[in-house]
């Protein structure tokens, strides 16, 4: 199988399931225990801490440890669940299922996929106290103008938060750089093992999950330190592999370029992440196709993996086109497994059904 589903999940690295499975015994402990094995978790949780926080610019205090992004996400809104909140209409589901619509103003994109700051502007007044936007959009990739939000919110008392996802890895992210108040990643969209994030909060806000005391009393629950060790450990490859990625995604609008394959970009390559693309197929349904690419050995998605089983066009490319463009789209995810290959084996699938019609 060829695997071009990376923003849904990335392929898992065998280096460090190797690593986690031959030092077993240095990850059994629980690290609030306070016998030798608990120490020992303990060590590699906060190393991992601090990892973390440095590849965010951040300081390791205010990172706390959840199950992932959608935590992170659903702990802002509802701490600010009572308050008027302005979001975008092409925002994850944690988000737009998670907001109280009758309190909160959702951004249209453009057709290049991205809010505009003066929309944004123009919606805030003096009733507003959270602006929740995503850096990178997990369906079209394009990149969220996140630093200007956050020069103009500085001096307002308007939390900004930032669910930085698919950001990570690809686009350097520095905190203070992009003034955000609070900030959520998922460790398996880079090779970390699913259901490991980090939620970094500049203050305190209420906790989502309640218990015991773990991770100063901000979020109970026994600590994934496995979890924390594979997210830590896969930053720092991710990054070496980023120029690989970007040469992946010219390389398949190259090869689309000089095929006989009807289609269209979705949204703008100057201003997106190099490991989305999200493409417009006008002579073929998006389930079709997709069912097509599986029946040969390549997949991909029509949007987010979070609504497995949809049968609903993505909310996204509706918003910046129509529901018959998103009946009509899939995207393909790149990542460090993928080769120059892969990606001609998929347009000559994609031009031998094209020659079937």
């Amino acid at each position: 199988m060829i695997y071009f589903d990376y923003a849904a999940t990335s392929v898992k690295r065998d280096e460090i399931l190797e690593y986690i499975l031959k030092n077993k015994e240095a990850f059994d402990g629980n690290p609030d225990s306070l016998h030798a094995k608990g120490r020992e978790a303990k060590k590699i949780l906060e190393d991992s801490r601090r990892q973390i926080a440095q590849s965010i610019g951040a300081d390791p205090r205010n990172v706390v440890f959840t199950s992932g992004a959608s935590e992170g996400n659903n702990t802002v809104i509802k701490a600010f669940k009572d308050n008027k909140i302005i979001t975008s209409a092409i925002e994850h589901d944690s988000i737009l299922n998670t907001i109280d619509k009758n309190n909160a103003i959702l951004l249209d994109a453009n057709n290049d996929g991205r809010i505009s700051l003066d929309d944004l502007k123009d919606a805030i007044d003096d009733q507003t106290k959270l602006v929740a936007i995503m850096y990178v959009n997990n369906e079209t990739g394009a990149i969220q103008p996140v630093k200007e939000i956050g020069e103009y919110l500085k001096d307002k008392d308007i939390w900004f938060h930032v669910d930085a996802v698919q950001a990570y890895g690809h686009i350097d992210i520095d905190v203070d750089d992009i003034n955000c108040d609070s900030l959520s990643l998922s460790g398996h969209k880079i090779g970390g093992l699913n259901g490991f994030g980090i939620f970094y909060m500049r203050e305190n806000l209420k906790p989502l999950i309640t218990g015991g005391e773990q991770e100063k009393d901000r979020r109970a629950g026994t600590s994934f330190v496995a979890g924390a060790y594979s997210m830590a450990e896969s930053f720092p490859l991710m990054v070496e592999e980023r120029a690989h990625i970007k040469e992946l995604k010219s390389y398949f609008i190259e090869k689309l370029e000089k095929s006989n394959i009807s289609y269209e970009i979705n949204g703008s390559t100057e201003n997106s992440s190099d490991h989305v693309l999200n493409l417009y197929f006008s002579d073929y349904k998006s389930d079709f196709l997709l069912t097509y690419l599986d029946m040969n050995g390549i997949c991909a998605s029509a949007g987010s993996a979070c609504r497995a089983g949809s049968i609903l066009p993505s909310h996204v490319i509706s918003n910046m086109y129509d529901e018959d463009r998103a009946r009509h789209s899939i995207r393909f995810s790149f990542g460090y497994t993928n080769t120059k290959e892969d990606i001609d084996k998929a347009i000559e699938v994609l031009e031998r059904l094209n020659n079937e019609r």
